[in-house]
């Protein structure tokens, strides 16, 4: 509340009035707000935070003052990896680590109960895509406070959009066009009222069908088979607006101060495979694993494959589905410590596998009986894609693989059922949750997304690309006029409003 009431007012007319338009003070401005930021919510590791820029900036000049196939390049960037990898396994992973083993070799092992930093995920992924991209050559290193800002940029640190340098610093390096402050403001303002329209009135709201249910799984309860299928569809609409919804947040926020951001959510619900919704689903994060997993694992293991496993199945094997496996599980297990990550990883993995497999059978068949996709396979597809989506996040949510297991056993009707519990809980028992449910997945597959909303004006970095991706049907586009913008307070304001009910913990934070 004391970021959106008063550090964001008062950064933002500061910024505007005093800062933008010096060269020597903008970026130093942006980054010591961002250290105010991170220190409103997590001072204890405020020092961190600065120690993992700083070491990482080290790495980084060794790496720039030598060749990329230097000894030292390549030392400095195995220590800059390793040292990122080893904060983000000390204050994520230890605690399941030594607990597993554990329970393993009959140890009793004790580490102190670790605080998760805030946005640790986050900041480590983004400094190691940059020390891998740089020791590539992908652009030159910059100035330490060109660095600090790409890193210390408070609009997309806790949760993301994990950005790339050269996406980020050439905007923070410029100075902003005279004249676009105010435009930027509204437009920013409007995209974060969206967002936080999106995560109070829509994921907290929905998220009451799915939490009886899945706390009644943690202590050992069997819901109804219906009632397990609802808490499943409810809390996949709950993430899928809570996450979305913060992530326009964080590109509203920077561009209140002119600075567009990629795009990481584009509708991923109403996509037609399991590929295609990971594409849209948390952009970022998927074209981190995609650049910095997949692709090094890929062309080794298809080489690997060519000499050792003759066949198309062995090369479709070493090529595409360990290494999309091995990604995705990389992807469950960098959402949170647990084995119900691990679980949720795979499966995303083995559908994505199935899903390439019957893909290349399906082109090579159509291929040669010269025959086109039938009305119905769109709408079955997208129906399936959504329902296996909907299967793993059951292991998303679920505090453990015994939790997970009730709600898989009663989603097939093997539970055995107790009293009902949202009958009781929800408005109109059943048939409510139903109704609840129809409407908020009617706005996911029939609703322009915020960014098709905002399409006018430019609302993320290559939205030229995006905007031909999935367009709405029917196209709702905000204006500049007075009623658009008295809409856009009016959301804002119910936003706010039910912001106050002290629901509004956003999901993604505990990663």
């Amino acid at each position: 509340m004391g970021f959106l009431f008063v550090l964001l007012p008062a950064s933002l007319a500061l910024y505007h009035l005093l800062v933008a338009r010096s060269d020597r003070l903008r970026q130093p401005f942006l980054v010591a707000v961002t250290l105010i930021f991170y220190a409103i919510g997590g001072s204890q590791y405020l020092l961190l935070l600065i120690a993992s820029v700083a070491l990482n900036y080290m790495a980084a000049r060794l790496i720039a003052s030598g060749t990329p196939e230097s000894r030292q390049a390549k030392m400095a960037l195995a220590t800059g990896i390793s040292l990122n990898l080893a904060l983000l396994f000390y204050f994520k992973y230890m605690n399941f680590f030594i607990g597993n083993a554990n329970a393993l070799f009959g140890t009793e092992l004790v580490l102190r109960s670790v605080v998760l930093p805030l946005g640790i995920s986050f900041f480590t992924f983004q400094q190691i895509g940059f020390l891998v991209d740089l020791s590539r050559g992908r652009f030159a290193l910059g100035r330490a406070i060109d660095y600090a800002s790409f890193v210390l940029f408070f609009p997309q640190l806790l949760s993301g959009p994990i950005v790339k340098y050269d996406e980020l610093t050439p905007q923070l390096r410029t100075r902003p066009p005279r004249g676009t402050a105010s435009a930027n403001i509204l437009i920013g303002l409007t995209i974060f009222a969206l967002g936080l329209a999106k995560k109070t009135v829509i994921a907290d709201s929905i998220g009451g069908l799915a939490a009886p249910v899945f706390d009644a799984a943690a202590v050992g309860r069997s819901p109804g088979m219906a009632e397990s299928w609802i808490a499943a569809f409810a809390y996949t609409a709950q993430i899928y607006f809570d996450f979305s919804g913060y992530s326009d947040m964080a590109i509203g926020v920077a561009r209140m101060f002119g600075i567009v951001l990629p795009l990481n959510f584009h509708s991923p619900l109403r996509a037609t495979s399991i590929i295609d919704l990971w594409r849209r689903w948390h952009v970022t994060l998927s074209r981190w694993a995609q650049t910095y997993i997949f692709q090094p694992l890929s062309m080794p293991m298809a080489r690997f494959a060519a000499h050792r496993m003759p066949g198309r199945f062995g090369m479709f094997l070493m090529s595409f589905a360990l290494p999309t496996m091995l990604s995705m599980i990389v992807i469950g297990i960098w959402h949170g410590a647990g084995w119900t990550f691990v679980l949720f990883g795979a499966l995303q993995g083995l559908y994505m596998a199935v899903n390439e497999y019957w893909r290349q059978a399906r082109r090579k068949k159509r291929k040669a009986n010269k025959s086109a996709p039938r009305f119905y396979e769109a709408p079955l597809a997208r129906a399936l894609t959504l329902v296996a989506f909907v299967v793993a996040v059951v292991a998303f949510r679920a505090p453990d693989l015994a939790s997970a297991s009730i709600l898989y056993a009663s989603m097939i009707g093997g539970g055995d059922a107790g009293a009902p519990l949202l009958s009781a809980s929800w408005p109109g028992g059943l048939g409510g949750a139903v109704a609840a449910l129809a409407a908020v997945y009617a706005i996911v597959y029939l609703a322009p997304n915020t960014q098709q909303f905002m399409a006018r004006w430019n609302p993320v970095l290559e939205w030229e690309k995006w905007r031909k991706v999935d367009p709405p049907a029917r196209p709702i586009e905000w204006k500049m006029t007075a009623i658009w913008v008295s809409a856009s307070a009016l959301v804002l304001f119910l936003g706010f409003v039910l912001m106050m009910r002290g629901t509004t913990n956003f999901i993604y934070f505990n990663f």
